[in-house]
């Protein structure tokens, strides 16, 4: 039986409600005269084994019925299923590839023909293919007299051709579950005790100091990793010519890094090292204290959520602070990827595109903005993601009044999809979710109260009822829903809305200052937790400070001169550090960190936002601008002469979301911008940043009059 049918079949015996060809076509993307031969050879193998067939009712859909034993025991035989076809293209396309791959043994070509079971002309054409294929990552294949067929090229090159080519075919998940000829061809290659043993340290070094949160990024890395190991135990190194692009830093990854190395007796060199720690940070999601990009992955994020409500109508930018954060979060990794060459695959992106197609062609309109900035196409699969954050949020919007199921999330996918099928649960079923889980957190279910759970992947769980569902719910997927609530009815409980509580949390602030105290960084976010604590919601854009809170008239500095870009930045920077609001090293900094990394300061046409990263030296919020008498060039192939610059000191990543909002407003205001520029006294430029004169001239006015 062929992986396909199997994995209908399994279906089949999963569900509990009937299902339709409309259903299953689109869940399994084929037609609905394919899904009907896929049923006959179903029926087919129950006829032959003597169970009873998938039956068909008019007007509601097919179904299989049997007893629970049998159904267990169908499912394991389906899961075992060791029948052989012929290979598919395919599969014989990384069956090739991985044998060539593998340095320890030398590949022959009419050797292969035997073990793949096709014609030399058949495995010609394979070649030509596979040729063809290598060709864009610089990489050749060829035959040397000793070696057999071999690959030349990168090697950089070769290890990312490789996790791209395994990552589009399969995944950690899958690699784990199942045994199709596709995982069978990998774990040849990459052993599944390998995988086992990295994901075990990624668990205890990475995911335990929260540096990654998403369970598809840790897919990512053990992946990665593992390519990466096997590579250096063949002795196929980076070249030592080659400038490693950062220093090692001391910390989680690093240590994770160290901890392979020990555990699989690999001694790789000081560059192969700053090689993977660098790949590993790459493929993660940033914070603003990882990545030099988090005031321009702010900017996209806010640019974002503005461009997509306008497109589809849907007030994103009422929603609370989880949609920003997170499209703050994934932007900062995602242009580090996308500048890096290194991918991240979207297991879901084919079934995001064609159920949120109105939010996913939005984004990828605005796709264009990110790739202006990194001069790198954006793939399918990080706007499928971006997509996510942006359906979640939409659901979260349109939740109903009332949610009276308390369930929790079991799903592998990665948390921003787990949130997605919570949304939609509460949004259409009166579900409240307490947490979204991976397989591998089902410990802390005992601690929950909960009362169903609903799971992605097939999980063993006696104390609760469990339905497995889709990630992205189908049609079907809500029949089944429907039909286990209603077979649960009895679990229903009343839960309250949560009160936005922002002006109350305001009012015990101001308590806390009129009675003597001070607030602080720490004191905020501990009041924060507690109100969080207690489901009681917070807009933390609200009490954020705006632009005109910030910039004062003496951080305001008009027709200035500069020699070159070091001394704007120099100059603009002087009010702050005067003020105390920076110090000195954060203009050293600010220097250093364009030298570094390049213009990328200059965030819009004759603008550039001078920042560094608030442990360089910021002791407060702060913002300060300088227009410039004769423009200076900062090496922007596109925005460059600058003719106005802010300095930004910033605290953390969300205290001045409201100055970035007014920043943004700004580079997409030409005639504002222009008028700021050419702007004579300080009354004039406050008029055309603020839309009205400053308050000591409007009293100085009133008293006039």
């Amino acid at each position: 039986m062929k992986e396909r049918t199997r994995r209908i079949f399994a279906r089949f015996l999963r569900v509990s409600t009937p299902l339709t060809f409309e259903d299953l076509s689109k869940e399994f993307r084929i037609s609905e005269r394919t899904l009907r031969n896929e049923l006959v050879l179903i029926n087919e193998y129950l006829a032959e084994n003597n169970y009873p067939v998938v039956t068909t009712s008019r007007g509601e859909g097919m179904k299989l019925v049997l007893p629970d034993k049998e159904t267990k025991k169908l499912l394991a035989q389906v899961g075992d299923n060791k029948e052989k076809d012929y290979y598919r293209p395919d599969e014989r396309f990384l069956a090739l590839l991985l044998d060539i791959t593998d340095t320890t043994k030398t590949t022959l070509l009419y050797e292969m023909e035997g073990k793949l079971q096709v014609s030399k002309s058949t495995l010609d054409e394979d070649m030509r293919k596979l040729r063809q294929y290598l060709n864009q990552y610089g990489i050749s294949v060829e035959s040397l007299t000793k070696q057999g067929i071999v690959l030349q090229g990168d090697e950089r090159s070769i290890r990312s051709m490789l996790f791209e080519v395994i990552n589009s075919m399969t995944d950690i998940d899958q690699l784990m579950r199942y045994t199709d000829t596709v995982s069978k061809f990998v774990l040849d290659y990459l052993d599944r005790k390998v995988l086992q043993t990295l994901g075990k340290h990624y668990d205890e070094l990475l995911k335990k100091s929260n540096v990654e949160t998403n369970h598809v990024y840790r897919n990512q890395i053990t992946l990665f990793v593992a390519i990466w190991g096997r590579r250096v135990q063949e002795g196929n190194t980076v070249s030592e010519l080659t400038k490693a692009r950062a220093e090692i830093k001391e910390g989680p990854v690093r240590n994770f890094v160290d901890s392979i190395c020990a555990d699989f007796s690999l001694y790789p060199s000081l560059n192969e090292i700053k090689y993977i720690t660098f790949t590993i940070e790459s493929l993660k999601p940033k914070d603003m204290n990882s990545s030099f990009d988090w005031v321009a992955a702010q900017l996209l994020a806010i640019q974002l959520i503005e461009h997509v409500e306008k497109v589809t109508g849907i007030p994103f930018s009422q929603e609370e602070e989880d949609l920003y954060e997170g499209l703050y979060k994934h932007i900062t990794g995602l242009l580090s990827r996308t500048k890096n060459d290194l991918q991240v695959f979207n297991p879901l992106k084919d079934t995001i595109k064609e159920t949120y197609a109105v939010i996913y062609n939005a984004v990828a309109c605005f796709s264009k903005r990110i790739e202006d900035y990194t001069k790198k196409a954006l793939s399918e699969d990080e706007i499928g993601f971006l997509t996510v954050y942006f359906s979640t949020s939409a659901s979260r919007m349109n939740q109903e009044e009332q949610d009276v199921y308390q369930a929790v999330v079991v799903c592998n996918h990665g948390i921003s999809t787990g949130k997605l099928l919570a949304s939609n649960l509460k949004r259409q079923f009166n579900i409240e979710i307490v947490a979204v889980l991976s397989s591998y957190e089902l410990a802390f279910i005992d601690k929950l109260d909960v009362d169903l759970i609903f799971t992605s992947i097939p999980i063993e769980y006696p104390k609760k009822p469990i339905l497995l569902l889709n990630p992205i719910l189908m049609e079907s997927d809500k029949k089944e829903v429907k039909a286990f609530l209603f077979e649960h009815q009895n679990k229903r409980r009343t839960i309250s809305n949560k009160l936005d509580a922002t002006k109350l949390i305001q009012d015990v602030l101001a308590l806390i200052v009129d009675s003597g105290g001070t607030i602080t960084q720490e004191s905020y976010e501990k009041v924060e937790e507690t109100f969080k604590q207690h489901h009681l919601k917070i807009n933390t854009r609200e009490i954020q400070p705006m632009l005109q809170d910030v910039l004062t008239d003496s951080n305001i500095l008009l027709n200035q001169e500069g020699q070159d870009w070091k001394e704007v930045i120099t100059k603009v920077a002087m009010p702050l550090l005067q003020e105390e609001v920076i110090e000195g090293r954060y203009i050293t900094a600010m220097i250093k960190s364009v030298e570094e990394f390049g213009p990328y300061i200059v965030v819009g046409k004759h603008l550039a936002l001078a920042h560094a990263r608030p442990e360089d030296g910021v002791n407060k919020l702060g913002i300060s601008v300088m227009t410039l008498k004769e423009p200076v060039h900062f090496g922007h192939p596109d925005n460059d002469p600058v003719k106005i610059v802010f300095c930004l000191a910033a605290v953390n990543s969300h205290s001045h979301i409201r100055i970035m909002k007014s920043l943004v407003e700004l580079i997409d205001d030409t005639e504002k911008l222009n008028k700021l520029i050419v702007a004579k006294d300080m009354r004039a430029f406050n008029e055309a940043l603020h839309g009205n004169p400053p308050i000591q001239d409007i009293q100085s006015e009133q008293k006039i009059q």
